[in-house]
């Protein structure tokens, strides 16, 4: 297996877990536990915004998705990306329309898609500024989106068992 093919694994894997973390009333997408920092519309918006910050401006060099008419259409700052929120603010972080934030996610994803489909392992290996130097292409997917990505649906899951409702994908991998 290539290791396009690898990511493009790891990513569907993220992918169909956060798409399926999308099924819930509006009051338990936006539950925050005493004393806890996200929800899971929290976690849905950072991990997609993060994705479009990543392949489309960081590795693709070309705009993000996320304009002012989706912000407009799903209640979401346009700016502002989650990182380094604070608590407070991240609390108040409300999808009011999560039809068109599935919009929103699955445009990312298929704008990711296109990006690997025509990428070549080399392709991973050339090397993109970070915030502390510079990391590949790889890396950047790895680190900042499947890992990380993977992380939120641990919270996510934290989340939904708080609150009663099984967790994303509870069936995957079972036969």
């Amino acid at each position: 297996m290539s290791t396009v093919d690898f990511i493009k694994r790891g990513l569907s894997f993220a992918h169909n877990a956060l798409a399926d973390a999308r099924n819930g009333t509006d009051e338990q997408l936006h539950f925050v536990p005493d004393h806890g920092s996200h929800s899971i519309a929290w976690c849905l918006w950072h991990t997609t915004r993060i994705e479009d910050l990543m392949i489309n401006a960081r590795i693709r060099g070309d705009k993000m998705i996320w304009d002012e008419e989706w912000a407009k259409r799903t209640g979401l700052p346009f700016d502002g990306f989650g990182a380094g929120q604070p608590d407070d603010e991240a609390q108040q972080v409300h999808i009011t329309d999560m039809a068109a934030f599935g919009e929103y996610q699955e445009a990312v994803w298929a704008s990711t898609a296109r990006f690997l489909d025509s990428a070549s392992d080399a392709d991973l290996e050339r090397e993109i500024p970070a915030r502390t130097g510079s990391e590949t292409v790889g890396e950047a997917i790895s680190l900042h989106m499947i890992g990380h990505f993977n992380g939120h649906r641990g919270e996510i899951n934290t989340l939904r068992g708080m609150q009663g409702m099984p967790t994303v994908m509870a069936a995957q991998g079972t036969h």
